[in-house]
């Protein structure tokens, strides 16, 4: 049983890729790609602006901003795909992450709890 060759792999992907084919299949979906983004943007502007007020609050170096900001944008991302015990799980992956990375666990939890109204896990 013999696989696709690489280079007819290649050329497949290079006329997908091409400036034509790319415009067609973004033009059919540019109106619904539209209605999503209007609807995900301001959501998106108001996590990150409650979770900067707390990196304010905590008095955080600006540099470690964008790892906090990711974390709540990751977390943001669970509550659109999980809810209950699954969403807690999740979360807390993304903490223990964020943690390992050298973030402070009490701000993580602030934003947890604060900005996204996630309890804690159960002991």
């Amino acid at each position: 049983m013999s696989v696709r060759p690489a280079n007819l792999r290649i050329s497949k992907w290079i006329a997908k890729m091409s400036g034509e084919a790319v415009s067609i299949v973004t033009g059919k979906q540019l109106a619904s790609m539209t209605e999503q983004i209007q609807q995900q943007f301001p959501d998106n502007e108001l996590v990150e602006n409650e979770t900067k007020l707390i990196l304010a609050e905590a008095e955080t170096s600006t540099i470690q901003n964008p790892s906090y900001l990711n974390f709540a944008r990751q977390t943001r991302r669970c509550m659109q795909r999980f809810s209950g015990g699954q969403l807690l799980n999740a979360v807390s992956v993304i903490m223990n992450r964020w943690i390992a990375e050298g973030m402070d666990q009490d701000i993580l939890e602030k934003i947890r709890n604060t900005v996204f109204a996630i309890a804690p896990p159960a002991p």
